[in-house]
């Protein structure tokens, strides 16, 4: 494969950020690495190696997570609890903002200057793969903590024997939903099916305005073109009018009957203002704080920063819970699933650390602090799923997301250009607000546009 052309001006104008990744074996303080900039990583080193150990070792970990307020102690834990266990190991963080995240690693990647280690999304791969960049995990990890993996979910990263990234968590959605907005619309029982979210959505959308004057929108849907993945969110919605993104062989089939059914109903969604219009998933989650959207689908992790924005703060989760996305016909419909993956570098030098950091990561260590804060996810080991939450879960919104399994799909990820097909999707969806033209023509453009992004024309 050849380095997408779309990727060059990003590595022409960030060449002045190399210098600024911290590389393997650097051992800065927090004071000389803590940087907080929307163009330049934010570095902080989240313990210090103490002399219990003759052979120190320091290695860089970056996520996105912690750029942002509320997420960041629940992640710095997770490397802090590590260093606990391994007093010779310091790690050091590095962050950008989510929006531009990606294009920092593949910058970084392209002048073998990335982090040793870093938390990338299953559909961001192609990328890293293209550029030749990452580390073969057979050599990484120990033959234990891989035979620990569930089957299919290795397999999923692994080209021609190459594991190309360490499998984390799994995330599958399921709709959230405000019971106060609900009462207040008059509707006493969850919505059995697709046709019933949507009236529901409707009559909520009805109340107009809260007593602060903010609109009260009943379902909402991003389509903000300033943050990846906004396009492929509205895959459930294809999928749930039967129709998709590919075939089994791969072949685009957006262009379809079903798809033009799900394009016509979310421009109804935007035009009569049942959604808002332009919004992010980080202003959804926002709006749905605030006790502004009815129904929205996200993960399980969202309770969180939704507690942190909330004027009710934690006491706001009494008035909302989850269920699955319902099908056409019934109540058990398809969400997707983000699969999220730890890429180790092949300009990484420690190795051995990296690996055992892999095993804590995707251990039972880890996915318990999730939980406990409000942001459970789905494991990928098998061993993980003997820990208490996963076998009897209490809570009604983790049922949801237990529940939201069977039926949840993959996104079709890995393909290089997948993540400009997600452009794609989202420049039709905010088109559909204000173009005249027939849906039937958007949708075929659509189609167009990505077989050419995977030459298939």
């Amino acid at each position: 494969m050849t380095m997408n052309k779309r990727i060059i001006p990003a590595l022409l104008a960030g060449i002045l950020v190399f210098s600024l990744f911290t590389g393997c074996g650097s051992n800065k303080s927090k004071k000389e690495t803590e940087k907080s900039s929307d163009l330049t990583p934010a570095t902080s080193t989240v313990g210090e190696a103490t002399a219990a150990s003759k052979e120190k070792k320091t290695f860089s970990w970056a996520t996105w997570a912690i750029s942002e307020e509320a997420l960041k102690p629940t992640y710095m834990s997770m490397a802090q609890t590590f260093m606990d266990a391994n007093p010779n190991v310091t790690i050091e963080t590095v962050t950008y903002p989510y929006a531009q995240y990606k294009d920092q690693l593949i910058i970084a990647a392209a002048a073998s200057n990335a982090p040793d280690i870093a938390h990338v999304k299953a559909e961001w791969l192609p990328a890293f793969i293209n550029l030749n960049s990452l580390q073969d995990l057979n050599e990484v990890m120990s033959p234990e903590l891989r035979k620990d993996y569930f089957e299919g979910i290795l397999n999923g990263v692994t080209i021609n024997g190459k594991i190309v990234a360490a499998p984390w968590f799994n995330n599958p959605y399921a709709l959230f939903y405000n019971k106060t907005l609900m009462e207040k619309a008059g509707i006493t029982e969850l919505p059995k099916n697709w046709k019933e979210l949507m009236d529901d959505a409707r009559k909520i959308s009805a109340l107009g305005k809260d007593e602060n004057g903010n609109k009260i929108y009943g379902y909402a849907l991003p389509n903000s073109k300033s943050a990846p993945g906004c396009g492929y969110n509205f895959f459930p919605h294809m999928w749930t009018y039967g129709g998709d993104f590919c075939d089994e062989n791969g072949k685009i089939t957006i262009y379809s009957p079903e798809n033009v059914k799900a394009f016509e109903e979310a421009k109804s969604i935007y035009v009569d203002e049942i959604s808002p219009n332009g919004a992010t998933f980080k202003d959804l989650r926002n709006l749905f704080a605030q006790g502004c959207i009815g129904f929205y689908y996200d993960l399980e992790m969202a309770q969180g920063p939704i507690a942190e924005a909330s004027p009710k703060g934690a006491d706001f989760a009494n008035e909302y819970s989850a269920m699955v996305i319902p099908a056409m016909d019934g109540p058990n419909g398809y969400a997707y699933i983000t699969e999220h993956h730890l890429a180790v570098f092949n300009s990484c030098k420690e190795l051995d650390a990296v690996g055992d950091f892999i095993d804590h990561m995707s251990g039972k260590v880890v996915l318990q602090i999730l939980f406990d804060a409000g942001m459970g996810k789905m494991p990928a080991r098998a061993s993980v799923t003997e820990l208490e939450i996963f076998k009897n879960p209490e809570k009604d919104i983790t049922k949801a997301f237990v529940n939201a399994l069977p039926t949840a799909r993959s996104l079709p990820g890995m393909h290089e250009a997948f993540m400009q097909a997600d452009e794609a999707f989202v420049d039709t969806l905010a088109l559909l607000t204000i173009s005249k033209d027939p849906v039937d023509k958007i949708v075929k453009d659509l189609d167009e546009r990505v077989k050419e992004l995977y030459n298939q024309k």
